[in-house]
């Protein structure tokens, strides 16, 4: 048996994870139960449990798993649960199915042996376009009218930013996401881009577009704690910088044109699945670019033509699953701009939005 260390990085951030949970079910309001959030976790937790003593024949603390369902359920949203619906299991198959999805991304899909998607990300984005606004939703971008509670919060996500991010030097890689993100989502606010959504009466635009855009909690938790998973994220300081640059434009580009809050928090989600998928050649340019001149095609890896790579990366099922996943995941979401069932939604025009 294998009882997880003291400085495992991983118990710091579960540790800022479950202090947010209590503060969505004690003063915040979230709308999600503490029996969706037990059960994530536990099925996170056993299924990382057997994979793990399957392999090694070992029973190790399943740290990931652990984390994997406590992110599922920290983010995803069943319709017609409300706070205080504690023990309810209303919609549970939706956040089994996320963490499942979460963890075979992380087992199945290993290019090169190591996985490819930030496990938690890719469980969440696949479960909100595959199940669907009617049935599933994000946790909102505005976290309440308690201006006390969301400046507990606040606190909560920055300074466990700090205390998290410093041992695995991830501080470079959320600044170079949050300084273009902000300036982008400003940029769009002064042009005149709004959104809907069901918390709020009419359009957001103008500054509260910034603030409910670049400055929400939920971008805050999304880099500070899920971006920075040194297991996906380039090894590299060059390479994570360019990493956090890459997901902030791509996160900017298809928020550009979402109507509702829906389409904004899956792309920015999905820029995340997308900028996953180019680690590796982050990784290799980051490479190139610190490598002395006459070292550096011999260190760049695989030597062979560019034909022979590509026949050989359509062979690997591994390669075409995170092909498929990479390219499918911004195209779906930006079909959501078009989707107007998910702006009746958020217009509450539905008895599924009012459930919401």
């Amino acid at each position: 048996m294998v009882l997880p260390s003291s400085g495992d990085p991983r118990l710091r951030l579960s540790a800022v994870i479950m202090t947010l949970h209590v503060l969505g079910q004690t003063v915040l309001g979230f709308k999600v139960s503490i029996a969706q959030i037990l059960v994530s976790i536990g099925v996170g937790a056993l299924i990382e449990l057997a994979v793990t003593y399957r392999r090694q024949r070992m029973l190790v603390w399943p740290a990931s798993g652990i984390l994997t369902g406590s992110g599922v359920a920290f983010i995803l949203r069943a319709s017609g649960t409300d706070n205080g619906d504690w023990w309810s299991l209303n919609g549970i198959q939706f956040f089994v199915l996320a963490v499942v999805l979460s963890l075979l991304s992380k087992y199945f899909i290993r290019p090169g042996g190591r996985h490819l998607f930030n496990p938690s990300n890719v469980g969440l984005v696949w479960a909100l376009l595959v199940i669907g606004p009617n049935h599933v939703f994000p946790q909102y971008l505005w976290w309440g009218p308690n201006d006390a509670a969301v400046a507990v919060a606040y606190a909560v996500i920055l300074l466990g930013g700090v205390w998290v991010l410093k041992p695995v030097r991830m501080a470079p890689m959320a600044a170079s996401f949050l300084v273009p993100f902000a300036v982008l989502v400003g940029a769009f606010a002064a042009s005149g881009r709004s959104f809907i959504a069901i918390w709020h009466d009419g359009p957001i635009g103008g500054a509260s577009y910034f603030l409910n855009v670049a400055m929400s909690p939920e971008v805050l938790v999304f880099v500070l704690f899920m971006m920075s998973d040194p297991q996906t994220a380039p090894r590299a300081r060059a390479g994570r910088v360019i990493y956090g640059s890459a997901t902030a434009l791509v996160a900017a580009g298809l928020i550009y044109f979402q109507p509702t809050e829906f389409g904004i928090k899956l792309a920015i989600l999905s820029s995340l699945t997308v900028v996953c998928a180019l680690v590796p050649l982050i990784e290799a340019a980051a490479r190139r670019v610190g490598q002395p001149r006459g070292e550096a095609v011999s260190t760049l890896g695989d030597a062979r033509p560019l034909p022979q790579r590509l026949v050989a990366a359509a062979r690997n099922p591994a390669i075409v699953a995170a092909l498929i996943i990479a390219v499918a995941a911004p195209l779906n979401t930006a079909a959501l701009a078009g989707n107007q069932q998910v702006i009746l939604i958020e217009r509450g025009l539905t008895g599924e939005a009012n459930a919401q």
